[in-house]
């Protein structure tokens, strides 16, 4: 193998295992070599910047819709400015504001119902004897009536999407029921707090819109609340995917660690054709298309790419927790 080992290869997250579940290749390019296109990742920069504000309202409560504003445009221009405002219309920071003016009035009764106990967490979780998951929750709240424990995890996304369904009724919120976040997150949860207190996860998802024309002309905000509440019998399902999942992308490094630049064929990390046109079509389809070996390749990134390898043990949050199995 002619490439460099990085320590972010053996870090871990719900992402990183969506990504290889999704194409192994695609993980390949984007996690192992660390290519990714260079430019700004709006939609990415958005919602971490809607996180510093969601957190500021659930710390400082919902009427300081100031402050929450603040929370979201300081993190938002490190990366945004101004004059981009109205390219990324209907994520923009207008919209926000008209969002936070929502939540004071639709959702007020959140923080009266609710206890908040951690916001923006992060650290490992164990899957099994010797492997963790890194994770970032955005909240662990407790139930005032009962005591019950779930998460927030906030997500922003276009009206559009929200609202999106198809012809058997299956929608935006259909992905959270079976998705590996759900269980890392809900695994934190048991980790944390007996296993009969547990509710798991409530997924809150903010869609911005605009419309252009007709009598409706302006922005457009919805929120959806979906509970995914697993069983403690769905949770050992989801860990025997998430260890299944582990296992193969453990048999691929095996495979990595072999391979040489002079092999006719790449036989690690395989593709995945059906993933080629999820979100807006695969930045690497090109590669797969032209290389059947990507190791001859990969010295350095093709023009529009850089080197930014993601790794979820740096993140920086409000509260960190390394966490272990209940006994």
């Amino acid at each position: 193998m002619n490439l460099t080992e990085h320590p972010s290869w053996l870090i871990r997250d719900s992402t990183k295992l969506d990504t290889y579940y999704d194409c192994p290749r695609k993980y390949f390019y984007e996690y192992i070599l660390g290519w990714c296109q260079d430019v700004p990742a709006h939609d990415l920069h958005f919602g971490e910047s809607w996180h510093h504000a969601r957190e500021y309202m659930l710390l400082n409560g919902y009427d300081d819709i100031a402050g929450a504003y603040s929370a979201f445009i300081n993190h938002y221009r490190l990366v945004f400015p101004e004059e981009s405002d109205t390219i990324y219309r209907p994520k923009d920071p207008f919209a926000v504001g008209m969002a936070l003016r929502k939540f004071a009035t639709e959702r007020k009764a959140d923080l009266a119902l609710n206890k908040v106990l951690f916001t923006e967490t992060s650290g490992k979780v164990p899957v099994d004897n010797t492997r963790y998951l890194y994770y970032r929750m955005d909240s662990v709240m407790e139930r005032k009536e009962d005591g019950m424990i779930f998460s927030w995890d906030h997500k922003s996304a276009t009206e559009r999407s929200l609202n999106w369904t198809n012809r058997t009724g299956m929608g935006w919120d259909t992905k959270f029921y079976l998705a590996i976040q759900n269980f890392t997150y809900t695994h934190c949860l048991y980790c944390m707090y007996p296993v009969e207190r547990v509710l798991g996860v409530e997924f809150c998802g903010t869609g911005f819109g605009y419309v252009s024309r007709g009598p409706n002309l302006g922005y457009r905000i919805l929120f959806k609340r979906v509970p995914v509440f697993s069983s403690p019998d769905q949770m050992n399902d989801g860990l025997w995917q998430v260890i299944e999942i582990m296992n193969r992308l453990d048999r691929d490094m095996d495979r990595l660690y072999s391979s040489k630049e002079s092999d006719p064929v790449f036989m690690s990390f395989p593709k995945n054709p059906n993933a080629c046109t999820k979100y807006y079509g695969c930045a690497f389809h090109d590669f797969c298309l032209s290389w059947s070996n990507p190791l001859q390749r990969c010295q350095e990134p093709p023009l529009g790419f850089k080197v930014e390898h993601w790794d979820p043990s740096t993140m920086k949050t409000t509260n960190k927790k390394d966490l272990e199995w209940q006994r």
